[in-house]
C-alpha cells in the first residue's frame, strides 16, 4: 500500500513539474527576450553564404503565423538590417495582406519599413537610392501615413547630406505631424545636412554636431553624431568620442567623483545614456575594459546605469 501511494505521488508530481514547464515555456518572455533570439541567430551571418543561411532562418519565423506577435517583428526587422533581397516581396505582401488590427499593427509597419529599407540597399548606385528614399517620403500603407517609413526617409536623406531634399523633407514632416515635434524634425535634418555639406569630411562634421548646443529635446543630434563616430570605427573617431565621455566625466562629477547635476540643462538628462553608449560602442571597436579605463573614461565609478 505504501509503495503504490509513492508511486501515485511520484507520478503527481512529475505531472505537475511537466505542466509547470509547458506553462513557463508558453508564456511570453518579453520584448528583449525575443529581440535576443533574432540578435543571436544573426550574429552568424559572418558571410554572404552564412547571411543567407540566417535570412532563410529568419523568413521562417516570420513566416511561423503561431509564433509570437513581437518575435516575427524582430526578425522582420533583422532582415531590414541585412536587407536581405530574398524577403522583399514577402515583406510587401505581409504589409499589405496582414489585418490592421491592434495587436498586428506593430508587425504591419515592421514589415513595410523593413521592405523599404530593402528596396535601397539593393540599389548600387547612390542616385538610384535617393530617388526610393525621396518617394519614401510620402509612402502609405493603403490609405494610411506609413509615418515610420517617412520618418526613416527624411533622416536618411539627412543622415546623406542630400541638400536638395530639403524643401521635400519639410513639405513631407508638415503633412505628417504639423506640431512642434515636427518643425524638431525639420530643424534636425536642416542641420545634419548643413554640417555634412559645409565640412571637409564627415568626421569633421560629426566633431561639429557634439560640440554644438543640441536643441533637441533629447539630444537627438549628439546621439546622431555618436552613433555615426562610432560606424567611422577610424582612431580618429575613436578620440572624439572619448574625448567627450571625458568632457561629460569633467562636467558631471567633481574632484570627490560626486554627481553635479545642473538644473535646466538637458544633457545633465541624458549624459548617462550618451556616455554609456560610447563605452559600448568602444567595446564593439575591439577595445577591452582595462584598455578603455586606460584613457580615463572611468565607466565603472561614472554614470553607472541600473541593471
Amino acid at each position: 500500500m505504501k509503495t503504490r501511494r509513492t508511486k501515485l505521488f511520484c507520478i503527481v508530481t512529475c505531472a505537475v513539474m511537466l505542466l509547470m514547464t509547458r506553462t513557463i515555456c508558453a508564456r511570453p518572455m518579453g520584448h528583449y527576450g525575443y529581440w535576443k533570439m533574432v540578435e543571436d541567430i544573426a550574429r552568424e551571418a559572418s558571410t554572404p553564404e552564412k547571411k543567407d543561411q540566417v535570412a532563410a532562418r529568419l523568413l521562417g519565423i516570420v513566416q511561423d503565423t503561431t509564433a509570437h506577435i513581437y518575435l516575427r517583428k524582430a526578425a522582420v526587422e533583422k532582415l531590414g538590417d541585412l536587407g536581405s533581397p530574398a524577403a522583399k516581396d514577402m515583406l510587401k505582401n505581409l504589409s499589405e495582406n496582414l489585418p490592421w488590427t491592434d495587436s498586428t499593427r506593430p508587425l504591419k509597419r515592421a514589415a513595410f519599413l523593413a521592405y523599404w529599407r530593402i528596396s535601397v540597399a539593393e540599389q548600387s548606385k547612390h542616385e538610384d537610392q535617393v530617388a526610393i528614399l525621396m518617394k519614401a517620403l510620402h509612402a502609405k500603407l493603403g490609405t494610411i501615413i506609413a509615418s515610420n517609413v517617412q520618418i526613416w526617409a527624411a533622416d536618411e536623406l539627412a543622415n546623406r547630406g542630400i541638400k536638395e531634399a530639403l524643401p521635400e523633407i519639410i513639405k513631407s514632416v508638415r503633412y505628417r505631424n504639423p506640431t512642434e515635434r515636427g518643425e524638431e524634425q525639420i530643424r534636425l535634418c536642416t542641420t545634419k545636412i548643413e554640417l555634412i555639406t559645409t565640412s571637409a569630411n564627415r568626421e569633421e562634421a560629426l566633431t561639429r554636431a557634439l560640440a554644438m548646443k543640441d536643441f533637441t529635446q533629447e539630444q537627438e543630434l549628439r546621439k546622431w553624431a555618436i552613433q555615426e563616430l562610432g560606424k567611422l570605427g577610424t582612431q580618429d573617431s575613436q578620440s572624439v568620442l572619448v574625448g567627450f565621455a571625458l568632457d561629460l566625466q569633467n562636467r558631471y562629477y567633481d574632484k570627490d567623483g560626486k554627481r553635479v547635476h545642473q538644473d535646466e540643462d538637458r544633457l545633465d538628462v541624458y549624459a548617462p545614456l550618451l556616455y554609456n553608449t560610447i563605452v559600448d560602442l568602444l567595446r564593439d571597436s575591439g577595445l577591452s575594459d582595462t584598455q578603455i579605463k586606460g584613457t580615463g573614461v572611468q565607466h565603472d565609478k561614472f554614470f553607472i546605469l541600473a541593471p
